[in-house]
């Protein structure tokens, strides 16, 4: 090893010392660290859901699967989570054989969605829906 390297671990190590510990979410690789990395399929629900939230500043991590987990996968990792449609949280679904995640891009005041999707009309495609308020609250939610 050569004195370089030993330098940084020791400073490392002294800077780890001082300031405690490193929190477990910048440890979780798939959480915030690596948030930019997307592992999710190309052009399905997941993997725009997961672009989308990155680029808005809340991203998701690559590791919750298919869509139909992801409720159950951020309650764990300790998002908030329920059943009031927000703007930018993710609805969720479990139907289907994968389930399906969207991300809600507004609100209008009457309680219906503009939900931003792909791979749910049509396969691997870009679309957006309003639902009604009443479809809305079937879905669950990620913020």
């Amino acid at each position: 090893m050569n004195f370089k390297s030993q330098i940084g671990r020791i400073f490392i190590a002294t800077t780890l010392l001082f300031t405690g510990s490193i929190s477990y979410q910048s440890l979780n690789e798939n959480n915030i660290t690596k948030a930019a990395v997307n592992y999710y399929a190309k052009y399905n629900c997941t993997w725009y859901v997961f672009k989308k939230r990155a680029s808005v500043g809340k991203p998701v991590p690559n590791g919750w699967g298919n869509a139909k987990y992801w409720y159950s996968n951020a309650k764990k990792s300790g998002y908030h989570v329920g059943r009031k449609p927000a703007k930018k949280a993710i609805m969720q679904s479990t139907a289907g054989t994968y389930g399906h995640v969207a991300y809600v891009s507004y609100v209008y005041k009457n309680g219906s969605i503009k939900v931003s999707e792909y791979n749910y009309n049509h396969p691997y495609a870009f679309g957006t829906r309003i639902l009604s308020k009443s479809a809305a609250s079937n879905y669950h939610y990620i913020y």
